[in-house]
């Protein structure tokens, strides 16, 4: 069981737990010492990945699938005539050799074709199937209904302002990649 040992002047409490004492860290102190910016970068990441990792999860579960497939027939989606595997992976932030066993995967449960580019034979253009349109769509709506439910647990008011403070550091990342 931890019971509070003691507090100190800068904020830290010791805790005893099974004859062991730590130190940690008030909410007060680790604010007064952490620059605002770094916990809101640190708090951006968490949520992110939290989401991610569930988005994730539910795929798997309902469609077994992953988030990086979804990413992939996403873009697809987006580009009826195709995408070479250069510009989807360009497009992912991911490796070639990524997009290339994602691509395989895909191909393999017939969600995507390969056809050489007419305009250059050393590059393969990857393109939705029928199915994989279909697959993609129940997916995508799923998707959807899973974001607005995580989401949906904000105030309206909340969901706007966190709008517009994402829009305006999206401005602002914009303007340092600029450089």
């Amino acid at each position: 069981m931890t019971e509070p040992v003691s507090r100190s002047s800068n904020g830290r409490m010791r805790h005893r737990a099974n004859g062991m004492v730590r130190i940690v860290e008030s909410g007060t102190a680790a604010t007064q010492k952490g620059h605002l910016e770094l916990r809101v970068w640190l708090r951006l990441l968490g949520c992110s990945g939290k989401m991610e990792n569930i988005l994730g999860q539910r795929l798997r579960k309902e469609f077994g699938t992953s988030l990086a497939r979804f990413d992939v027939l996403a873009q697809l989606e987006r580009f009826p005539d195709g995408l070479s595997m250069s510009e989807l992976s360009r497009r992912l932030l991911v490796s070639n050799g990524a997009v290339t066993g994602l691509v395989d995967k895909l191909g393999e449960a017939g969600l995507v074709s390969r056809h050489e580019d007419p305009n250059d034979r050393r590059s393969m253009i990857v393109k939705l199937t029928r199915k994989g349109r279909e697959v993609f769509q129940r997916m995508a709506r799923r998707h959807e209904e899973w974001v607005v439910s995580i989401l949906g647990e904000l105030s309206v008011e909340a969901q706007s302002e966190l709008l517009q403070n994402l829009t305006l550091l999206q401005r602002n990342l914009d303007l340092h990649g600029k450089g």
